[in-house]
């Protein structure tokens, strides 16, 4: 293997441990749940699932455990100014 590739390997090593380089800003994934399959996005800072718990809730197993598995690379939405 040449000394370039084996840097590159290297790198993406110290990378994988440095978890607060990543901004996730978009996201598309499909997740296996109990009973069904169901596609799982996460944009602008907020999370869609088509499982039907979702369509009421607005959030959902699924989700949140995508949240807990990605929270530290998740873009977070600004928070709002304080007027006091």
């Amino acid at each position: 293997m040449d000394s370039s590739i084996i840097s590159k390997i290297e790198k993406a090593k110290q990378y994988s441990e440095q978890k607060d380089r990543v901004n996730i800003t978009s996201f598309a994934a499909t997740f296996q749940g109990n009973h069904n399959q169901y596609d799982v996005h996460f944009e602008n800072g907020a999370w869609r699932c088509e499982c039907r718990f979702f369509v009421t809730k607005k959030v959902c197993s699924h989700t949140m455990a995508l949240q807990r598995i990605l929270d530290e690379m998740l873009t977070r939405q600004p928070e709002p100014a304080s007027t006091s």
